[in-house]
């Protein structure tokens, strides 16, 4: 049988009159589908074989019959994109869906959903970008995104060329950290109110990303021997593996960190699986926006201090780290990259020599 199960539907695949024929079908895998896609390759072949498209018109779409009787591609960027999704989504992390759905609804699907996939040009991009207002980063994120389409139609051969490969990145600016004093951290500390402050004095002193904050377990915790054992990730409420291998790791952890975690576990907002959860409702967090709204803001306002987002606590603890003449490897290992040459890059001026 020359049909076969791929991630997401079926691939039709034979090759007929010393031509090869492949075509990939968006399908659940049952055995209603199964017969269906056996029963339409059959159409195809009968149809190419007699060299009668009138038998395969109820499959005006298909690339197959396009290559067969050369109509040309029939799918619009729009319909492509929703093959795409369908079969790379189930891959991706809710953060990473979210970031693509987000960029294609609102630059791709409203400037280009309606072409045909071979009447885009690289150009129609390059005039969009050059027009607007998004930073270098945003763009070539949505030059990410509409590159995967149309990745995904030439490797299914529904397209000849692909004009994504003439889209060239846009520079990036890259904002320095603005790491928090000292002086700073204490001010911030002192108005925020429990558990709050000690959730964000364990970011402060730990450097840990957002998810792996909101993910981490007392099981993950050895406060005899001042370690933590990253191995989650919360996002959307849903836990999963760290963004990296690298981010698999155990730290060591500065005394400030101990200190919240004692405290956390002393007081009311003690829960026997993660270590800091949502006061309001004494359940993990699933989102950690409100945190940012609700609470870091108001109290960078109340101790009058430059505000900056809670991923600076991050870059605060590295540069921290660094100032105190901490090896970068040691850092970077902390932080969860693969070798310090992010650390050497990024917050270089602080390295001791």
């Amino acid at each position: 049988m020359s049909v076969k199960e791929v991630n997401g539907g079926y691939v039709i695949d034979f090759t007929l009159n010393h031509e090869r024929y492949r075509e990939t079908i968006p399908a659940p895998h049952n055995k209603t589908a199964t017969k269906r896609i056996e029963e339409q390759e059959a159409i195809y072949k009968m149809a190419i074989s007699l060299n009668d498209k009138s038998i395969a018109n109820r499959f005006p779409n298909s690339k197959i019959i396009q290559k067969a009787f050369d109509t040309g591609c029939s799918y619009t960027i729009h319909d492509y994109s929703n093959i795409w999704f369908k079969q790379k989504q189930r891959n991706w992390s809710h953060t990473t869906i979210r970031g693509y759905s987000q960029k294609y609804n609102s630059y791709i699907k409203p400037n280009w959903g309606h072409l045909l996939l071979t009447e885009f040009k690289a150009s129609m991009f390059d005039e969009w970008a050059s027009e607007s207002s998004l930073s270098g980063k945003s763009i070539n994120e949505t030059r990410n995104v509409i590159k995967q389409i149309f990745t995904r139609a030439f490797m299914d051969q529904v397209i000849d060329k692909d004009p994504t490969v003439y889209i060239e990145r846009y520079k990036q600016i890259t904002n320095e950290p603005i790491p928090f004093t000292e002086q700073e951290i204490e001010k911030i500390l002192a108005v925020l109110e429990p558990p709050y402050r000690e959730y964000f004095q364990f970011a402060f002193y730990t450097g840990l990303r957002t998810g792996e904050l909101l993910g981490l377990r007392w099981e993950d915790l050895d406060l005899a021997n001042k370690l933590a054992h990253i191995r989650v990730n919360l996002t959307g409420g849903t836990e999963k593996a760290p963004k990296t291998k690298g981010s698999i790791r155990s730290i060591e952890l500065h005394n400030y960190a101990v200190d919240a975690l004692r405290t956390i576990k002393s007081s009311e907002y003690y829960d026997l699986k993660r270590v800091f959860i949502d006061p309001r409702t004494m359940k993990e967090y699933k989102y950690a926006d409100g945190l940012r709204k609700y609470i870091w803001k108001p109290a960078l306002t109340k101790a009058k201090i430059l505000y900056r987002y809670p991923y600076q606590t991050r870059h605060t603890y590295a540069s921290m780290m660094l100032s105190a003449g901490k090896n970068p490897m040691w850092v970077a290992k902390q932080m969860g990259h693969a070798d310090w040459g992010m650390i050497r890059k990024v917050y270089g001026r602080w390295i001791q020599n």
